[in-house]
């Protein structure tokens, strides 16, 4: 597999929130394969997503994700449930919330766009296809995508 160079502008700050181990490695892996290894954070559960969006405790000083991968099945807080306090805090509604999920279910997916997700996209079975579709997300966000001023 070429490795395509998508990070052309300053890489953006991810946040991956997925709880499958296996799916968080496909996903560092797929970042690495387009040169974006230092710019990814990876979280499990719904809560510690939230304390690090809001940047307390041990997260005061974490980087503002500019784009957020937030898989639905997370342990302690679910995805629909961390997605609406995103949606619904003034300093994070604005950023940008790819909801990637193994559901199907017509109405999760009604319910994430009802919450203002950005897409819906759901996971990909095969590796090639999961890394195409992490590497087009990304350069679609950090290319072709102007993202909403800090602030």
């Amino acid at each position: 597999m070429s490795k395509p160079n998508l990070v052309k502008n300053p890489p953006l700050e991810v946040l991956v929130i997925e709880n499958n181990p296996a799916d968080t490695r496909l996903i560092l892996e797929a970042f690495k394969e387009i040169g974006l290894t230092d710019n990814v954070r990876c979280l499990r559960d719904g809560d510690e997503a939230l304390v690090f969006l809001r940047q307390e405790g041990e997260h005061a000083q974490a980087p503002r994700p500019h784009l957020m991968f937030l898989d639905l099945d997370l342990p302690k807080k679910p995805g629909l449930q961390v997605l609406a306090e995103i949606k619904n805090n003034p300093k994070l509604k604005l950023m940008p919330v790819v909801v990637v999920s193994g559901s199907h279910n017509p109405k999760e997916i009604r319910e994430a766009y009802e919450l203002h997700a950005s897409c819906f996209i759901s996971k990909p079975g095969d590796l090639h296809q999961f890394f195409s579709f992490i590497q087009t997300c990304y350069g679609f966000w950090s290319t072709v995508v102007t993202l909403p001023p800090e602030g």
